[in-house]
């Protein structure tokens, strides 16, 4: 008697772990989400690529997490809601499983979370912090996927170490792989089409973006190219003229911090 208690104890916990993981996936909250702040990693990125930044930027008392969303493989969003105060700007950190995959496949990723903050969520405007490839594929979310009926507004945008004119180095191709790589590579016809469209940049979104000499990965030029993009009463640029912080360094860094505040208008 007591094993079959024990075995209905276990599969109940087993079922409700079956229905919260059921429903955090497009869960529906009645929370007011106060000038979100969505982050978006770059390639290879993971829960860790902006959770430090997340945390510093909580110690300021910016603001607060208030959603987790993955995008599985299979292009399930799993979300999951932080209990916070409605009253600070609400932070959501984004988090691709297929952290390697296309341009193209991304920013339709990027839209489909876009759609569900708006639907689920209300949220009618958005800020987003991006690293690396996560300002590419935000910039060609931006250009040829947003709709205002579907989407939030993005008020503004801000590019940390983004390759727009591809990631210079033979052997960072060597160590790496999957579709984003050819992507990446300076000359690639997804950076073409982006450049293509640089008439398609939403009118109402500003830009701060961020580049660092030190940064391995994407030189100066590289990152400087994509004020091309952009309107210019739209762009804003800030250089980090200091040889140690790296590419993965620079969402590390309170200088970083600082000028996103700044930015953002933040107190």
């Amino acid at each position: 008697m007591r094993k079959y208690g024990l075995f209905l104890a276990a599969a109940f916990l087993i079922y409700m772990s079956f229905l919260t993981l059921e429903k955090s996936d497009y869960a529906v909250s009645g929370n007011q989400y106060k000038d979100p702040v969505l982050f978006v990693h770059g390639f290879k990125g993971t829960a860790r690529s902006f959770n430090m930044m997340i945390g510093r930027f909580e110690e300021r008392g910016w603001g607060e997490r208030a959603l987790t969303i993955n995008v599985t493989r299979t292009g399930r969003l799993l979300v999951r809601e932080e209990p916070f105060s409605a009253d600070r700007p609400a932070f959501i950190h984004l988090i691709f499983e297929n952290n390697r995959a296309s341009f193209d496949d991304t920013s339709r990723a990027l839209a489909a979370v876009m759609q569900v903050l708006k639907k689920e969520y209300g949220v009618e405007r958005v800020k987003i912090v991006s690293h690396s490839m996560g300002g590419i594929v935000s910039v060609k979310f931006l250009q040829e996927l947003y709709n205002p009926d579907l989407h939030p507004m993005t008020d503004q945008l801000v590019t940390i170490g983004s390759p727009f004119d591809g990631v210079s180095g033979g052997r960072w191709f060597i160590q790496n792989q999957g579709p984003a790589v050819y992507d990446l590579m300076h000359g690639s016809p997804a950076l073409a089409k982006i450049a293509a469209n640089h008439n398609r940049f939403p009118s109402g979104t500003n830009v701060l973006n961020i580049a660092g000499t030190g940064d391995q990965v994407t030189r100066l030029q590289s990152a400087l190219s994509f004020k091309a993009l952009v309107p210019e009463d739209q762009y804003r640029v800030e250089v980090l003229y200091d040889k140690n912080i790296t590419h993965s360094g620079l969402h590390e860094t309170a200088i970083v911090d600082e000028k996103i505040g700044a930015f953002f208008d933040y107190k």
